[in-house]
């Protein structure tokens, strides 16, 4: 709760800002030099004042879907124009002058990041102090003992707080979802643009959500606050706005017809399997890790119907991955919702004259508490073994994620969103419950490392395809996933008593 006030008095902060810099500027938008902080105002972190003596934390960056997001978390010019790159100028000017310290890049356009960087690591470590990569790459870099243990390593540990912080700026529910007892090797949080965005979530168009159903059901945020926004709810709503059935996606743009949700059904499987409870694994006292997506998983199995539910419903259209698609029918009012990713919204809704609601992925049950679950692409940090200073690494880590969840997160909403996080308060208390809970599965973390077999691939193949039960596939697999979490058992215990 304290979070939820927190982030609205920032919401609040941010419309009166708004509403001045509007009042004062006439024509092209400039970047906005006022949000480079001053040296001496109060920072949200506990670090207080270090001097580095001039030391440069060396960053390798994996940079490979495309979009930019993991390269423009980190590194942009001061004169682009846009006030979330000004903002994350400004954070690395802030902390480079605050610790006398610089910050140097490198980045890759690769797809296997650890394969490109590990050599560098094995032969010391000395060429990077930090290590950026997606959970693809990370699981290979983690296992080889290449990356600090962040909980004990004593330089670490004592500069990064990404527990019980005051400040969400690390991802707390998902560092430790990562963990396997008690080591934790990477960090996510605000410090990465994908990670902020990257929340699975439900786009609503406004113009027909007002016309066709709020008079019958009410303010869409009060169904979502109320513990009422589930499986079967969106499936009401969708038949109640549908006005044509068995249509194409290609036919139906630019009509005057309306479907209940344009449906990318890839992607969103995972997201929708967490927000309605499914877990794939569960975290012992001792931190070990206990498979259970197996064919007894009860709860997969009440999601799994009420999902092939909804995907065969005569509101929906199956768009397997397309997304622009989807984005495309909302913004031109042939489509009611679109699930999708918070980040969207910048690629695809930019131009979109109809307002839109955003709200969570729905519940399984009326009265659940909602779970966020992040894209799998995002960026993770880790501490290299071999840095020359892992004090001022850490501390430079630390600060960068602070400052960003200060700067440059309101910045990226207000900047994504249309101006909708600063100027509509129900919205930004719906990012605040994507993003106050936000939970992560270890074996999702993994999902796509070989010792699970690609499990994340297999739940989105199998349910965009529409199979009526997955129980059989379910029991043919779990002798596979559970030989490959104990690979990951004897791996981490191997890092434990290297340590």
């Amino acid at each position: 709760m304290k979070k939820r006030i927190l982030a609205t008095i920032m919401s609040v902060l941010l419309i009166v800002c708004t509403l001045l810099t509007l009042a004062s500027c006439v024509g092209e938008k400039e970047p906005d030099k006022s949000i480079d902080p001053p040296l001496d105002r109060v920072w949200l972190d506990n670090l207080g004042e270090h001097d580095l003596d001039g030391y440069t934390v060396k960053f390798a960056v994996a940079e490979t879907d495309g979009d930019g997001f993991h390269k423009r978390s980190i590194m942009a010019e001061e004169d682009s124009g846009d006030s979330v790159d000004a903002a994350i100028f400004a954070r690395n000017e802030a902390v480079e002058a605050r610790f006398n310290c610089n910050i140097e890049l490198t980045f890759y356009t690769t797809s296997n990041l650890s394969s490109t960087i590990s050599g560098v690591l094995m032969s010391g470590g000395k060429e990077y102090d930090i290590v950026a990569g997606r959970q693809y790459d990370d699981v290979a870099l983690c296992s080889s003992g290449y990356l600090v243990d962040l909980a004990k390593n004593e330089d670490a540990s004592k500069y990064i707080e990404w527990q019980d912080n005051k400040y969400p700026y690390w991802g707390e529910g998902y560092i430790n979802g990562m963990s396997y007892k008690g080591q934790v090797y990477w960090l996510a949080g605000d410090l990465c643009l994908r990670y902020t965005g990257g929340f699975y979530c439900t786009f609503i168009n406004g113009t027909i959500y007002d016309e066709v159903l709020k008079e019958s059901q009410g303010s869409i945020y009060d169904i979502v606050r109320n513990k009422q926004w589930t499986i079967d709810k969106m499936r009401e709503l969708s038949d109640a706005a549908t006005t044509v059935e068995n249509t194409k996606i290609t036919d139906l743009i630019g009509s005057s017809g309306v479907v209940g949700i344009a449906m990318p059904v890839w992607d969103n499987t995972n997201g929708w399997a967490v927000a309605a409870g499914v877990n794939f694994s569960e975290q012992n006292k001792d931190g070990s890790i206990t498979f259970t997506f197996n064919e007894k998983n009860t709860v997969f199995d009440s999601f799994y119907k009420k999902y092939m539910d909804v995907i065969n419903s005569k509101g929906v259209i199956n768009l397997g991955g397309d997304y622009q698609s989807g984005f495309k029918a909302l913004a031109s009012d042939n489509a009611l919702m679109v699930p999708g990713r918070l980040n969207q919204a910048e690629l695809y809704l930019r131009e979109m004259i109809s307002p839109y609601y955003i709200v969570p992925c729905p519940l399984l049950k009326e009265g659940g508490n909602y779970r966020s679950n992040v894209h799998d692409g995002v960026n993770l940090y880790g501490i290299s073994a071999g840095s020359e200073d892992i004090a001022a690494t850490a501390i430079v880590l630390e600060a960068m994620c602070a400052e960003s969840y200060r700067s440059v997160r309101p910045r990226y909403y207000e900047d994504a969103l249309k101006f909708k996080y600063t100027t509509d308060l129900d919205s930004a208390e719906m990012i605040d419950i994507l993003s106050e809970n936000a939970y992560i599965d270890f074996v999702l973390v993994w999902a796509f490392s070989p010792y699970f077999n690609g499990i994340g691939s297999y739940l989105r193949n199998n349910m965009s395809g529409g199979a009526t039960s997955l129980t059989a596939q379910l029991k043919k697999n779990t002798a596979v996933w559970n030989k490959g979490l104990r690979s990951i058992d004897e791996i981490f215990s191997k890092l434990e008593s290297a340590q």
